[in-house]
């Protein structure tokens, strides 16, 4: 199994469209999918330097190349692209293997 973490930073003044677009367009998608084996946001409880609030998506997968082939599905790449307009930061991916 693999975890991918998936951070950035929004205006505060914009978290709660973030917020409904990842509700609504993306974690649809994600729970959809067999290989996805779960999703979750996270957000900072303040915000920070210049008042961006800071947070993410973590998910859970399968296999690496499980994650792979579906972060590269046009769904996926559509829900994902609609958050992207809104983000203040570039992205930081972190994907990691679960040590059983």
């Amino acid at each position: 199994m693999v975890i991918r973490l998936f951070l950035s930073a929004v205006s505060a003044s914009e978290v709660d469209e973030v917020l409904a677009l990842l509700r609504e367009d993306v974690v649809p998608v994600f729970t959809a999918h067999p290989d996805c084996l779960g999703i979750e946001i996270v957000i900072a409880d303040s915000a920070g330097a210049g008042g961006m609030v800071e947070g993410g998506v973590l998910t859970r997968w399968t296999s690496a190349d499980a994650m792979e082939a579906a972060l590269a599905s046009p769904e996926l790449l559509e829900g994902q692209a609609r958050v992207r307009q809104l983000m203040r930061r570039e992205p930081k991916r972190l994907v990691l293997q679960v040590v059983p």
